[in-house]
């Protein structure tokens, strides 16, 4: 058994080899809040005995953290008191109490109350969201009690896919992708779906929910609560490893695996007390940036140690643990045998490749944009998506990446999983045209209706008079094509995308200022905002919704319209793109202005006014 200090040794390099992907594993499991969520923890100290799962007194984190980190107390579990002991008059006024005190405080998600999450937070915390559920199920059934059962039923199905199955899945896809680091080079974030590849997710989560269960019933008792804290300690890494394991099989194979190391991992988890202080002064930023993915990746290596124990010691069911290659490189020749077919269709991938010059080669290879014949797009497309695939299978083959290949519960049927759209797309200057219109008009219906939920009225927002706002467009059309060549990158692709969209959003605002004097948006208010021309809750949406675009939206669109005939294509998209020319030269004259376009400050205060007066 490897001693404390080796233990994190090893973790820490495992960190420092693959940190960025360790690091979006944790932030992932801070928002779900499963494990390290800032309502459990990760933001103050953490409990040494069970980190992440002890709740903290608001008055306890108020005093850690500067005023405006905390959003508010949150009412709503009062106001649903209310609603459902028939006292929808006084939950309704806390309610409507609670909201008016954080819009005026000032001082709510991190001091800031403008923005579509600060407006989420606080509707959710302040219960006027589960009075607007409710009173629409009273209006929809036309009985009370009715609308009370349709009102649990939702709540109980939110609380199981958010609560229970999403956060759980997680747990045991981050254990194993943890594990996969520590042995190999390259970690695809494909590997992130192995449950559903290998369609075993339903059975890890009654495993994991399981375990939760027992040790819920254990805290009853002081002296259970901690033992069997570490008892179940290895449960989420086994079924990471096993995923067909039966769920009192995994606990009882961790509680006898357990055997004579509790107080050695009580003592492991105590060797980072010093991380949890550091927590405190940097206000959690050390927690998530470094002290969590580093305790991960040593609790890994810890996992490895004492299976290995368990397999010499022929403990009973560590037969189960039946996934070497998880943990130790398989033999090279083996890895040739099973992955052979890889090197002879690269191979003639190679010699068959259509070869594309000049040009033609530039604009496919840089810029996504094909010029030639229908037929040789497709067939270079799927020349391109298949090299790409087989780079993890090349990986696999070369001991660089882990062999999927050889876990025991995967077969062809699985492999074939999630491999039908083709993201490596090259597209006609009129798909791209029609794209771009496409993005701008969804763009559009996206702002019309953020403001008919604030306000409650219809204002046609943009620039433009018509049904586009075109920064959405222009936005969408630069990810396709100058941002191209990052899409085998996911993450690199994201923060380009983040960086682009900033660019473009901040200097077309000075642009449209400078020459008509007004603003069409203004984020002052926003949590992390520069000039009020762009803040971090917008630049993380078009991150997110720029990712979609390239890896889902923009392939399904390009399949639809390869489908039309190319003329018809040509006449479709000249047609809609000289309407909006004529649109932009009219409105660069007279732009788009008014109540909810240029002066949405007024009309979002008109709106609250209204709803507060019980008008709207």
């Amino acid at each position: 058994m490897l001693t404390n200090k080796e233990l994190k040794q090893s973790g820490k390099r495992t960190v420092k080899k693959h940190y960025l992907l360790l690091l979006m594993l944790i932030v992932i499991a801070v928002l779900f809040g499963n494990e390290f969520g800032a309502n459990k923890g990760v933001f103050y100290l953490s409990d040494i005995v069970d980190p992440g799962r002890t709740t903290v007194k608001e008055a306890e984190l108020e005093n850690l953290l500067p005023v405006g980190f905390v959003s508010h107390n949150n009412v709503a579990p009062e106001v649903i008191k209310d609603i459902l002991g028939d006292d929808l008059s006084s939950g309704a006024e806390l309610a409507q109490e609670s909201e008016e005190e954080f819009e005026s405080s000032g001082t709510t998600v991190l001091g800031h109350t403008e923005g579509v999450t600060a407006y989420l937070i606080n509707t959710v915390s302040s219960g006027t969201l589960a009075l607007m559920i409710y009173e629409s199920f009273d209006e929809i059934t036309g009985s009370k009690e009715a609308a009370k059962v349709a009102f649990i039923i939702l709540g109980l199905i939110l609380y199981i896919l958010f609560g229970v199955f999403l956060p759980e899945v997680y747990a045991v896809i981050m254990r194993r992708m943890f594990m996969e680091a520590r042995v190999y080079e390259n970690v695809p974030l494909s590997h992130a779906a192995h449950l559903w590849k290998v369609r075993r997710a339903m059975g890890a989560i009654k495993t994991i929910v399981l375990k939760d269960f027992f040790h819920i019933l254990w805290t009853l008792t002081i002296a259970g609560y901690f033992i069997k804290r570490y008892s179940y300690f290895l449960v989420p890494y086994i079924v990471a490893e096993n995923p067909d394991i039966k769920p009192f099989e995994a606990i009882t194979l961790s509680r006898k695996m357990m055997d004579g190391h509790k107080m050695e991992a009580f003592k492991f988890e105590l060797s980072f007390f010093h991380w949890l202080i550091l927590g405190v002064v940097t206000l959690g930023l050390s927690n998530v940036f470094w002290y969590l993915p580093y305790k991960v990746a040593a609790t890994a290596e810890y996992y490895f140690c004492v299976r290995q124990l368990a397999k010499e010691a022929y403990v009973e069911g560590a037969e189960m643990l039946d996934d070497p290659v998880l943990f130790t490189k398989a033999d090279p020749e083996l890895l040739e045998e099973v992955y052979g077919d890889v090197a002879r269709e690269r191979a003639w991938l190679k010699e068959n490749r259509i070869q594309l010059t000049g040009a033609r080669k530039f604009f496919a290879e840089k810029l996504a944009i094909w010029v030639g014949s229908s037929e040789n797009k497709k067939t270079y497309q799927r020349q391109e998506n298949r090299e790409y695939r087989m780079q993890e299978d090349w990986a696999a083959m070369h001991g660089e990446a882990y062999p999927g290949r050889l876990d025991p519960r995967n077969s062809e049927d699985n492999r074939k999983i999630g491999h039908q759209i083709n993201f490596l797309r090259c597209y006609t200057i009129w798909n791209l045209i029609v794209m771009f219109l496409l993005f701008a008009f969804i763009g559009w219906l996206w702002e019309v209706f953020v403001f008919l939920i604030q306000t409650g009225e219809f204002y046609n927002r943009g620039t433009l008079h018509g049904p586009w706002v075109p920064i959405y467009g222009v936005g969408g059309a630069m990810i396709i094509v100058v941002l191209s060549s990052l899409r085998k990158r996911p993450l690199v692709e994201f923060f380009a995308i983040v960086v682009l969209c900033g660019c473009i959003e901040y200097f077309t605002s000075w642009a449209l200022e400078a020459i008509y004097g007004m603003r069409w948006w203004d984020y002052s208010g926003y949590f992390l905002n520069l000039d009020g021309r762009i803040c971090l809750e917008g630049l993380v949406a078009f991150g997110v919704l720029g990712l979609m675009a390239i890896y889902m939206l923009a392939p399904a669109l390009d399949i639809l319209l390869m489908k039309i005939p190319p003329r018809i294509m040509a006449i479709g998209a000249s047609i809609l793109i000289a309407i909006f020319a004529c649109d932009v030269g009219y409105s660069a004259i007279n732009p788009n202005t008014g109540a909810g376009i240029t002066d949405m400050g007024n009309t979002l205060i008109t709106a609250n006014t209204r709803r507060h007066d019980g008008t709207l």
